[in-house]
């Protein structure tokens, strides 16, 4: 009598767990009561080996070990404001890594030359970055949480005056420049108050110093660079200077063109009395 009281319950627990479950599909069962999980509020947590490779917690899905510092995948719905991230809003979905190391998103991209990709957010201490490399890493675009962004290159300097830092050269069709200079553009030069210097002090200052005034020496650029919109202006500074001198020697050679005019009739005044 025992063991048919025992068969008949574990038949019909046998019938019971098939009501719930379905490996062969979910048709004809409800979600309400027919799911893989759990009915309190406990997360579920899939394990290999005796550790943690797989947690589902409430509103997050958690890849890794779970322990700190070992480096833990964490997707996300902000249930509420800064949950998950100091900007997260509700509802917003939110992928980090937990534990201090990298973010690696691997891409292949068909090319049979150099099929790897990657999008990485480095851990480097106080600095956060989104970088694209190819196969070898090699740095080809990284975006800087210091408001940096650096194109074929890693390195940046601290010159809170520039943003982008490119290695190689830039093409483009245009390029404009806003506010070039502290000093504005260079029309202050034809103003009445504008000193403008003789040429023999033009001459001296070349004799002495090998440049042109206001102008940078060869050694400052190569070791400075240059800002191609203060450049820009004081090459049309001395542009507007040179305009200057033209039009002065403009005027002396008007002045020096009537002076010969008048010894001319002078001349042949005196030669006309003589005859």
């Amino acid at each position: 009598m025992k063991r048919t009281l025992l068969f008949a319950f574990t038949l019909a627990a046998t019938s019971i767990f098939a009501q719930s479950w379905n490996t062969t599909g979910n048709a004809g069962t409800t979600p309400a009561t027919n799911f893989i999980g759990t009915t309190d509020n406990n997360p579920i947590v899939f394990k290999q080996n005796n550790q943690q490779t797989f947690k589902l917690d409430g509103q997050s899905i958690n890849i890794g070990s779970g322990a700190p510092g070992a480096g833990n995948l964490q997707l996300a719905v902000a249930p509420c404001s800064h949950c998950y991230s100091g900007w997260a809003q509700p509802n917003d979905g939110i992928m980090r890594l937990l534990g201090g190391h990298n973010l690696n998103i691997h891409m292949d991209n068909d090319n049979a030359i150099d099929p790897n990709a990657d999008v990485t957010t480095p851990n480097s201490p106080g600095i956060s970055r989104i970088r694209f490399s190819d196969a070898v890493h090699k740095s080809l675009l990284v975006l800087f949480n210091t408001e940096k962004v650096t194109i074929g290159t890693d390195q940046y300097d601290n010159d809170s005056n520039f943003i982008l830092y490119v290695k190689k050269g830039i093409k483009a069709q245009q390029v404009k420049v806003e506010n070039p200079a502290a000093n504005g553009w260079a029309d202050y030069v034809f103003k009445k108050d504008y000193k403008l210097r003789s040429l023999e002090e033009v001459e001296k200052h070349i004799a002495d110093k090998g440049h042109l005034p206001n102008i940078p020496s060869a050694q400052e650029v190569e070791k400075e660079g240059i800002n191609l919109g203060e450049m820009d202006a004081k090459l049309l500074e001395k542009i507007e200077e040179l305009t200057l001198y033209s039009i002065e020697q403009n005027k002396q050679l008007k002045s020096q063109s009537e002076e010969i005019k008048e010894l001319k009739a002078q001349v042949q005044q005196l030669l006309s009395t003589k005859k």
